[in-house]
C-alpha cells in the first residue's frame, strides 16, 4: 500500500463542492482550507481494515480556534495531513501539538465522504487512472 499515492490522489478530487458553506470563501484563495475533516476520513476509509488499528484520526484546534484533521500512524507517529499545505502556504505550521486522537463524527462514511470516494471509484472506472490500492 502506497498511502503517499493514495494522498496525492485524494488532494486532486477535493472540490468546492465538499465544502461546508462556512468554508467556501476562504478556500478560494486557499485550496486547501476546509477540507481537512473529509480528506483524512476519505484516507482512513481507504487504509485496508486490515492495517487501521494501526492508525488513528487526530485533531487539533489551531491558533484561530478552527479544527483541523489529519491521520497519524500510531507506530511510528508519521502525520499524514492531506491539507496540512493551507498553514504551510501561509507560513503557519498546522497544530500539531494541541492534537488528540479522535474518532470521526460518524460510524461508517459520512455523505462528503461518500462524494469524494465516489469520485474516485468513478476515474477508476473509466480506466483514467489506475489504483493499486482498491
Amino acid at each position: 500500500m502506497d498511502i503517499g499515492k493514495i494522498v496525492d490522489d485524494i488532494k486532486t478530487h477535493l472540490s468546492s463542492d465538499l465544502l461546508k458553506k462556512e468554508y467556501v470563501e476562504e478556500n478560494e484563495t486557499n485550496p486547501m482550507f476546509g477540507h481537512c475533516y473529509v480528506a483524512s476520513e476519505t484516507l482512513w476509509y481507504l487504509i485496508p481494515h486490515t492495517i487501521r488499528w494501526a492508525f488513528s484520526p487526530v485533531c487539533g484546534k489551531d491558533e484561530d480556534g478552527i479544527t483541523h484533521w489529519w491521520v497519524e500512524n500510531k507506530q511510528t507517529g508519521e502525520i499524514y495531513d492531506i491539507t496540512g499545505d493551507q498553514y504551510f502556504s501561509k507560513g503557519k505550521t498546522p497544530p500539531y501539538e494541541n492534537g488528540k486522537r479522535a474518532s470521526f463524527l460518524t460510524n461508517k462514511p459520512s455523505k462528503r465522504c461518500s462524494v469524494l470516494l465516489d469520485k474516485m471509484n468513478e476515474k477508476i472506472s473509466q480506466k483514467k487512472v489506475s489504483y493499486d490500492y482498491f
